[in-house]
């Protein structure tokens, strides 16, 4: 700013001394040359032309100074924007520092509370899910230990389907579809479809289909089949999940009638319909609604 002022206060001086020089009567080599005759012609001229040359010099001047006022204050502006820069850049390394420390948090602080778990002897995440899935076959009228036999025998289905996959694998033969059905078919088999239904919804499984939409012009619409029915049984097969209903309309002969067995409004009804697609689109919607048999 102190070398702004010193150009302006030098263009200043430069331009008192030019004014001086023009005005009428200064002596100088142009006037001292001047023939006789040239005197009176040159005397009625000097003063509009410097009265003229000193407006442009004023106003050059003022132009002069105006951009270097605002040249300063851009060197200003640019100087703050440095600084902030500088700043910014200082403060980058800690923030993503934080970010890092922010994603490993949660996965420190679940390993830490485990390793407290086990140093304090509490029973380990596996089993306490196990614990809770007991205690809600339990509340669901299972005796406890047939709740306990439950728990583990579905533990022992799933370890003779993986040695199953295993064994087929390493024969090079596929594997049988009835195995990569899972554990459910085994275990509704040896529950029964009573124990079965109980089973699936004390661990919040449906236990029917629920009808989402009927599609124009399909088999489900010309049987009278509605939005909100539950498919409980398809030609006298207990159906629990869409996989089921899908998997019995392939049975038995295209187009052969069938009854399908339904809820609506807790009311049971039975419904006509020709085996094959239903044309419906339905799953399973909230807690499951107990359906007697």
């Amino acid at each position: 700013m102190l070398k702004t002022l010193a150009l302006v206060v030098a263009g200043l001086g430069v331009g008192f001394a030019l004014a001086f020089w023009l005005l009428p009567g200064a002596p100088t080599a142009a006037s001292d040359l001047a023939t006789p005759s040239a005197g009176p012609v040159a005397a009625a001229s000097s003063p509009a032309a410097s009265t003229a040359r000193l407006a442009l010099l004023e106003g050059a001047l003022a132009a002069e100074v105006e951009q270097r006022v605002a040249l300063e204050a851009r060197i200003g502006e640019l100087a703050a924007e440095v600084e902030e820069l500088r700043a910014s850049a200082a403060r980058a390394p800690e923030a993503r520092g934080a970010d890092q420390r922010d994603l490993r948090g949660p996965d420190a602080a679940a390993r830490e509370a485990l390793r407290e778990q086990l140093r304090n002897g509490a029973p380990p995440q596996g089993e306490a899910l196990e614990r809770r899935q007991i205690d809600r076959l339990v509340a669901a009228g299972f005796a406890p230990d047939r709740a306990e036999w439950i728990n583990r025998r579905t533990q022992e289905l799933r370890v003779q389907q993986m040695q199953a996959q295993y064994e087929a694998t390493r024969a090079g033969r596929p594997v049988d579809p009835a195995i990569q059905v899972g554990t459910d078919t085994a275990l509704r088999k040896e529950l029964g479809d009573a124990e079965y239904e109980r089973y699936r919804g004390a661990l919040n499984r449906s236990t029917s289909v629920d009808v989402m939409q009927v599609l124009a012009s399909s088999p489900a619409e010309s049987a009278g089949l509605r939005p909100g029915d539950q498919i409980v049984a398809y030609n006298g097969a207990r159906v629990f999940d869409v996989a089921e209903l899908n998997a019995l309309t392939f049975q038995g002969s295209t187009g052969e009638s069938v009854v399908v067995e339904i809820r609506r409004d807790g009311q049971p009804l039975q419904l006509v319909v020709p085996r094959g697609p239903l044309g419906i689109t339905g799953g399973f919607r909230g807690p499951p609604i107990p359906i007697g048999r």
